[in-house]
């Protein structure tokens, strides 16, 4: 991961609804979007990406229902993550911002804030 300074530090947070993702503004000028159903994918709580031996649901998986990929609300936890509630109810995976900015990275998600 980057070691700029502010790479994981966001300064501002946004469930777009009608978009369908939450969009990050990161301190050094950049901005992440993130799908909703790629951020369900990769949801880091234990029942969803397993823990220790034992595998997570989505792992088994090869697609999602729609109530499973409509996010319907998003918590601040903290000043380092995120919670996402999703229309099934499930809402127990945390993103934290360094989580978030590397898979960003990975996947090629950033871009200049200052563009559209």
């Amino acid at each position: 991961m980057t070691g700029t300074p502010g790479a994981t530090t966001p300064t501002d947070i946004e469930l777009d609804s009608s978009g369908r993702r939450m969009r990050f503004v990161w301190a050094d000028g950049r901005r992440s979007d993130y799908d909703w159903e790629y951020l369900r994918w990769r949801c880091p709580c234990a029942t969803c990406s397993g823990e220790g031996e034992f595998a997570g649901e989505l792992q088994t998986r090869k697609e999602l229902r729609p109530d499973e990929t409509e996010m319907v609300d998003l918590e601040l936890v903290g000043r380092y993550a995120v919670k996402p509630t999703w229309r099934n109810g499930h809402d127990t995976g945390i993103f934290t911002f360094r989580n978030l900015r590397a898979l960003a990275e990975q996947d090629d998600l950033l871009r200049d804030a200052s563009s559209a």
